[in-house]
């Protein structure tokens, strides 16, 4: 629709147009701090800047594109200035710390977190498939965390999990703008069959499924496969099923100390979250008899705020480490039995017993 303005006498068609992103992620290129503009790296003080200083702001400035190999022939000295100066200016990118990481794994922070907002207003995870990328090459010494806030997630989504080989906590925060979750019973279960048969998640600890309208039944059983699985946490799903009897291998925590303690941790509104995925974590490896022995972890947190209610229903389940175990020694199907350390041979019955002459003779 064509407009007439007054004032100058011009006449124009005004028009709308869609915000047009960019397909290339840059998440990995982004922090809390602004580096990015570059008049934040002056010297605020009277005077002109030390020589050191001035390399500093510029090392900094240009962090994400050192290269590993750099950074260990100058030295920890000199990488650890730009290091805490990434640090302290709240600076420090994903891109940057995978750099540090690679260069001196054991002298930056043993614990390090990330969140990544969502890049659109919408339901769909669309930075997901970069981030599993990432992570996927992280090394195997690292552990991760990782929660995925407030996104409908699809059976897609949850299957490109499986090339993290290095995950150890998952919480899962599903949306369900229209009441329903775009996740199934069957969706789940097979999901859980795709790990077994990738041999996927072999480090999972903790799982916290959330809103996804599934039963406890249907979680435990599909995540039984998985050996390193100790707790799994079931938030605001088909309550009226969450309590009752006992799955096959797992057994319910309410009210005993680790119950108490997972509870404290899961419901605390000072902690953030990768604090509970590192204290979950924890409180994990030691109900499975696993010392802590000062693993290095990174944790993200990717999406908005927390959909979920702090007073939600929350149901913890432990694994049974006496059902476990008896079923780690039943021999597979069509498996020998070992006695002695020699493999029984198979007994064939008399009546069945047959000379090869005769056998051989039967074909002519």
């Amino acid at each position: 629709m064509k407009r007439f303005d007054r004032e100058t006498g011009v006449v124009y068609t005004e028009t709308t147009s869609a915000v047009v992103e960019s397909m290339v992620p840059t998440w990995m290129y982004q922090a809390r701090g602004k580096r990015s503009k570059k008049s934040t790296l002056r010297s605020r003080g009277s005077g002109c800047s030390t020589l050191q200083a001035m390399a500093l702001r510029s090392c900094a400035f240009h962090a994400d594109f050192f290269e590993p190999e750099t950074l260990q022939w100058g030295g920890w000295h000199y990488a650890s200035r730009i290091y805490h100066h990434l640090l302290t200016t709240e600076a420090l990118t994903y891109n940057s710390w995978a750099i540090f990481q690679a260069a001196y794994p054991a002298d930056i922070n043993p614990h390090q977190h990330f969140h990544i907002p969502p890049s659109t207003h919408t339901y769909a995870p669309t930075l997901l498939p970069s981030l599993t990328s990432r992570l996927s090459n992280l090394s195997h010494p690292l552990i991760t965390h990782l929660c995925i806030r407030n996104f409908a997630l699809t059976f897609t989504d949850l299957t490109s999990l499986l090339c993290i080989p290095t995950l150890g906590a998952l919480v899962l925060e599903q949306a369900r703008p229209g009441g329903l979750s775009e996740i199934t019973s069957r969706h789940f279960l097979d999901f859980a069959r795709a790990a077994r048969e990738k041999g996927g998640l072999q480090r999972l600890r903790v799982l916290v499924v959330c809103d996804f309208g599934l039963g406890k039944g249907v979680v435990l059983r599909g995540m039984s496969g998985f050996p390193a699985l100790r707790l799994v946490g079931v938030v605001n799903s088909k309550t009226s099923v969450m309590h009752g009897e006992d799955v096959a291998g797992w057994r319910c925590v309410e009210e005993d100390e680790l119950g108490k303690g997972v509870n404290g941790v899961w419901n605390a509104s000072y902690l953030t979250s990768e604090k509970k995925m590192q204290d979950l974590y924890g409180l994990a490896g030691a109900r499975g008899g696993e010392r802590e022995g000062g693993e290095r972890s990174v944790s993200i947190t990717y999406g908005g705020g927390m959909g979920r209610s702090m007073h939600e229903a929350t149901a913890w389940f432990v694994r049974d480490h006496a059902v476990q175990a008896e079923e780690m020694k039943k021999p597979e199907v069509g498996q020998q039995r070992v006695e002695g350390g020699v493999a029984k041979k198979r007994k064939i019955r008399t009546g069945k017993q047959m000379d090869v002459g005769s056998f051989l003779g039967a074909f002519k």
